[in-house]
């Protein structure tokens, strides 16, 4: 039996003033819920129907009350196991590109051990029978209808098997019939464990008759809580409809505490003290036992129609590299058939190679030595001198070029990579840390997947470049590993990024401007203020990767030829390198934060 006693969750206000210093999203909200239990939450927009559920899950903490479940104060000790609790929120937790089998499976390998057991198929195709999906199961999720998303959002939370199923706007935006269906399922769902509850929040009135309980809330109180019939003799109406007007004729804490007078009298009248809501055959002396299978309800859902209960064995969470090595397998699976982002990355990876040796396509000439013979004329002592002068120019400012180039382009590619892999899913993410689903796990996966992207772009890059230039000067190896640490830099940074924004748009232009910043700030193309200077160089990736690969120049002839085109001071390759790994752990410490902290409401 799932209880509230006194609920209550506060927060503060916009304003100064004692009115407004505090808001009651929700105030002493007190119900009892049997089990075997279909309830709906039902209430004006912004009564607190959402919040109500979000404090059960424990996704928000009460300022004051109690909850209990089974006997347990969540309010006091831990909260509900992953494993014990299902949360259907009302947008898509499915990816578009997973089929409805496989998005099933993965739910199921991430929040179980099914996948390792004989169970795992006769789990799965239980959960696909039971909410209708069988024959939907090789289909992907983007081309389902409204009403089959919700089915599959219903599927993903059985995977538990849970014996409290919550719900948030479901059935909200379906058709007439769709939302028909769906309220049908959920009582099934509700008939599916001896001990489960299901609660959904609903703005619709037009299938209570199919729940075996009602919640009216208004203003963050609770005005009833009984049977729907019940619920039209207490507000006096004649249709659901008239409900919602009629709150508006008291002040919410005239209707709470009215309810709170009552309360009592409806409970024990309806059976909502006790274990269970009792049936009508039970309640006119028949049999004390009613089976699910038997059970027809007065919405007309013919429960024989139901499969045969599967009895899930003992849930146990996965291991951490369980689920990094499930979330890897996922994420391939969706890039490889995102053909848009698959022809992207190869146009980056094969294109931008070849923008930068566009510049260079006459190869980099050997710079000679300036002549030790002084001429007598003068004259042609001047413009022997003037042309070495102009060669070393040229070609310190061609070296220069396209060490830079190279740098801005992979961190272009790295912000590409990295900027929405975090933010686009931060919903989905959400709920399967609900699920269980350890940080740590999410993070490493990330960083498996944007790695490899990271060792091709940048490597190819510097081999291809150096390939069709003819060798630029100095060690190849320690361009190579400059160029790959200001990519992973980058990507790890914009990572970070992704984690912490509330929005894939927001994020995406953050790292824009990070990116763009590079070429101005790293003191390539004009040198900053000395004051200056020394704040901004520690934050440009492409600083340090530019100036450690010139640096590794110093043993060669064109290094006297850069100094000559750029007034920064260069910085050898071990502190550049040194700087870079800096920048990909704290891009990484970000992208843990930012995975941790909760992102519901955004």
């Amino acid at each position: 039996m799932l209880k509230a006693l006194n609920v209550s969750l506060e927060v503060d206000g916009p304003g100064d003033s004692e009115e407004n210093a505090t808001l009651h999203l929700l105030r002493e909200v007190t119900f009892n819920v049997p089990p075997a239990h279909l309830m709906a939450i039902v209430g004006p927009s912004g009564c607190g129907k959402s919040t109500l559920l979000k404090v059960i899950t424990g996704i928000l903490e009460q300022t004051d009350g109690e909850l209990h479940w089974d006997g347990r104060d969540l309010s006091n000790e831990e909260d509900l196991h992953p494993g014990d609790l299902g949360y259907a929120p009302q947008f898509s937790v499915a990816y578009d590109l997973l089929t409805v089998e496989e998005s099933i499976a993965s739910a199921m390998a991430l929040r179980t051990q099914l996948a390792q057991t004989e169970d795992f198929i006769p789990s799965l195709d239980y959960i696909l029978e039971v909410t209708g999906l069988t024959h939907l199961s090789d289909r992907l999720v983007k081309v389902l209808s409204g009403g089959q998303k919700r089915r599959l959002g219903l599927a993903l939370e059985l995977v538990t098997d849970p014996c409290l199923l919550l719900c948030d706007e479901v059935t909200s935006g379906l058709d007439p019939k769709s939302e028909h269906e769906i309220t049908n399922l959920l009582r099934v769902l509700s008939r599916g464990h001896p001990k489960r509850v299901v609660i959904n929040v609903t703005h619709s009135l037009a299938s209570l008759d199919a729940y075996d309980s009602v919640m009216v809330m208004y203003q963050g109180v609770l005005t009833f809580h009984g049977p729907p019939k019940a619920m039209m003799h207490y507000f006096a109406v004649e249709h659901p409809e008239d409900v919602y007007l009629k709150l508006t004729e008291r002040k919410k804490e005239d209707w709470r505490e009215s309810w709170a007078k009552y309360r009592e009298t409806y409970y024990k009248r309806h059976g909502f003290d006790g274990p269970r809501i009792l049936l009508e055959d039970e309640q006119k002396g028949g049999p004390s036992k009613t089976t699910v299978r038997e059970e027809r309800n007065t919405a007309g859902v013919d429960m024989t129609s139901v499969p045969e209960h599967h009895e899930f064995p003992p849930i146990e969470m996965p291991s951490m590299i369980t689920q990094l090595f499930e979330l890897l397998k996922r994420r391939w699976t969706i890039f490889r058939r995102d053909s848009a982002q698959v022809w992207l990355h190869l146009a980056m990876l094969f294109g931008f190679p070849l923008l930068v040796v566009i510049f260079a396509l006459d190869g980099i000439k050997p710079l000679r030595a300036l002549s030790t013979h002084h001429d007598e004329n003068v004259k042609v002592e001047m413009e022997s001198q003037a042309r070495f002068q102009q060669e070393q120019l040229k070609a310190g400012g061609l070296v220069s070029g396209l060490v830079m180039l190279q740098v801005v382009l992979v961190t272009l590619m790295a912000s590409n990579n990295a900027a929405r892999e975090i933010a686009s899913e931060r919903l989905i993410l959400e709920r399967e840390k609900l699920g269980g689903l350890h940080p740590f796990a999410y993070v490493g996966s990330k960083v498996f997947f944007l790695g490899v992207f990271v060792l091709a772009q940048s490597l190819w890059m510097g081999f291809f470049v150096d390939l069709v230039v003819g060798g630029l000067p100095g060690d190849l190896i320690t361009r190579l590993v400059l160029l790959l640490l200001a990519s992973a830099a980058m990507t790890s940074v914009c990572l970070g990024i992704s984690a912490t924004s509330r929005s894939p748009e927001k994020s995406t232009i953050l790292c824009i401007y990070l990116v763009g910043f590079q070429l101005p700030l790293s003191g390539a193309v004009l040198t900053l203020p000395d004051w200056l200077e020394n704040w901004v160089q520690p934050l440009v990736a492409a600083f340090w990767g530019w100036s450690g690969s010139l640096s590794s120049m110093r043993s060669t002839a064109f290094y006297d030829a850069v100094k000559q085109v750029t007034s920064t001071d260069l910085v050898g390759p071990g502190l550049a390198a040194f700087v870079l790994f800096v920048h990909v752990i704290i891009g990484l410490a970000m992208s843990f934060v930012g995975v941790q902290k909760s992102q519901w409401d955004s």
